[in-house]
């Protein structure tokens, strides 16, 4: 049986999202050096860019989102609500980094060898999973619920 190429595309995208976030996570039981951590994560970054790139061809379905004009916000308003939310995903983005961090480190302090491995395993199994859902088919299917 042969997978069409749209099949192939998204196995080999969640892989890849798989590897990348399995990598970034558990990099503190491989790397101690904070330096040697933060240039491995800088070609990481590279690696989810150009997944990012990827994503009209893995997710075709997708359309692009074209934001509506909101006339009765005045364009402050807007510029303010957009630097709030991109300040609000950035302080959440560190917090999650940190928190999680934290947390290996923790269990290190225990003695757990590999100690960001297993919070890195589960995260990289979620966005595999999440990689391979056909979201516009689940979307359907949750709107006959309604």
């Amino acid at each position: 049986m042969a997978l069409d190429d749209l099949r192939v595309n998204r196995i080999v995208f969640a892989g890849v999202s798989a590897l990348t976030v399995l990598t970034w996570y558990a990099l503190p039981d491989a790397l101690r050096s904070r330096r040697a951590r933060v240039v491995v994560k800088a070609g990481l970054l590279g690696v989810t860019a150009a997944g990012a790139a990827m994503i009209p061809q893995v997710f075709p379905e997708a359309l692009p989102h074209k934001p509506e004009p909101h006339p009765d916000l005045p364009g402050t308003t807007v510029a303010a609500l957009a630097l709030g939310a991109t300040a609000a995903a950035v302080v959440s983005t560190v917090w999650f980094e940190k928190f999680i961090y934290a947390h290996g480190e923790r269990r290190r302090a225990r003695g757990i060898h590999f100690a960001h491995t297993p919070a890195a395993a589960a995260m990289a199994l979620a966005t595999g999973a999440a990689a391979l859902v056909d979201w516009k088919k689940l979307a359907s299917i949750a709107g006959t619920w309604r």
